[in-house]
């Protein structure tokens, strides 16, 4: 009986498959993509290399005074958000906003803590909601100044991470040792971010302050 051998053909043609991967295999590293697309990077770091060098002077230098823009809502909120508003693609508009002003109010009923604050001409009634926390809401300190993009991240999750890690830092480095039993009666001076909401009352609501300061109790 004689031995069956392949045939060359076939020994050429199985040799040429085993050399063919039908996909590209990259592995995940934070140098990021070889073709300069977004890298992963921690938020903490990525937090890090933007909060003093970019984000500060971005809210501080494009924040317009609470009054003049209290007036602009009233007279138009369409007209408002042209003017000053940052517009996020199919998304909210978003403030950077400064003042100061009397604290009226602070409403700790949740975690989500707030200072009621009347800014010039004053009348007693809250014109700016403050977040105090210990927890802050929304990601408008993300989305306000355009710096922060979606597209310099690889995915969702990290964009979202990077929204907290930054309320998070204003835990830290603004409102840590607040004593928010004391602030009623207090003149603030503040700038921040706040996302524009249609009805909000008080008008400009939920401010993420990047700046808090106190000055004696009236």
């Amino acid at each position: 009986m004689r031995r069956a051998f392949p045939s060359l053909a076939m020994v050429v043609c199985c040799l040429a498959l085993g050399s063919c991967v039908p996909w590209t295999v990259r592995p995940i590293n934070s140098d990021g993509d070889a073709d300069g697309g977004p890298k992963v990077v921690s938020a903490a770091a990525y937090v890090d290399s933007i909060w003093t060098a970019k984000l500060l002077p971005a809210v501080l230098n494009s924040a317009v005074d609470a009054p003049a823009l209290l007036h602009a809502l009233a007279a138009s909120p369409e007209g408002a958000e042209a003017r000053y508003g940052h517009h996020e693609p199919n998304g909210p508009v978003y403030f950077t906003v400064k003042g100061e002003g009397v604290v009226v109010g602070v409403d700790t009923r949740s975690r989500s803590g707030l200072a009621l604050v009347d800014v010039a001409p004053f009348d007693g009634r809250a014109d700016v909601s403050i977040q105090i926390g210990p927890v802050l809401r929304g990601t408008s300190l993300r989305d306000a100044t355009g710096l922060v993009r979606f597209t310099d991240f690889v995915n969702q999750l990290q964009y979202a991470d990077v929204g907290n890690e930054l309320n998070q830092r204003v835990l830290k480095n603004v409102l840590a040792g607040l004593d928010r039993n004391r602030l009623k009666g207090r003149l603030v001076s503040f700038a921040g971010t706040l996302e524009a909401a249609s009805q909000a009352d008080p008008p400009l609501g939920e401010l993420v302050p990047v700046k808090l300061t106190l000055e004696e109790k009236r």
